[in-house]
């Protein structure tokens, strides 16, 4: 099982911690799957648990290759995502790394947080914080990487085989090594 290489993240307060490095061990792609309860403020606050991306960690984040998609390419319209133009800075900014184009970038994040952000839903609608949502949905098995507070955010971890196909997983090694 790979273990996933943590830097501290000392001089930061709790709330608020930059995402740890991540290291995708034998695999070729890895990173998170960003949720968002709502209670954050500003752009992070909202009635309902939304997804915010899928993020691959490449540079200071993480060691994890990249796809190379077009920047410039036509962005379809998905029912994960309420905001057009948030949605064209999640393609430009990291899904251009997480895939080859759009649609598949799109397809793949609101397939991956379906589940775990109806889970999200009903403990929020049930009053539950951030961390005991973490707790949840990791007992349940997701595999909760970082929970940020400051933005009322979890990042799950995931990974991509060379086939692209990218996975929720806390084994990169075992589920992404191909």
């Amino acid at each position: 099982m790979i273990s996933l290489l943590l830097t501290a993240a000392a001089a930061l307060p709790s709330s608020f911690q930059r995402r740890s490095y991540m290291d995708c061990g034998n695999a070729p792609y890895c990173g998170v799957l960003v949720l968002e309860r709502g209670g954050g403020s500003g752009n992070y606050y909202h009635d309902v648990p939304e997804v915010h991306g899928l993020w691959p960690e490449t540079g200071n984040y993480g060691n994890s290759g990249c796809l190379n998609g077009d920047p410039n390419a036509q962005i379809p319209s998905v029912s994960c995502y309420t905001d057009s133009s948030f949605q064209e800075h999640e393609w430009t900014a990291h899904g251009v790394c997480a895939a080859s184009d759009p649609d598949t970038f799109f397809n793949t994040v609101c397939n991956l947080s379906s589940a775990p952000l109806q889970q999200m839903t009903d403990l929020k609608n049930q009053g539950y914080s951030l961390s005991q949502i973490a707790t949840a949905l990791s007992n349940s098995g997701y595999p909760v990487f970082n929970r940020n507070a400051g933005h009322d955010q979890l990042e799950l971890s995931a990974c991509a085989g060379s086939d692209g196909v990218w996975r929720l997983s806390a084994d990169f090694n075992a589920d992404c090594n191909f």
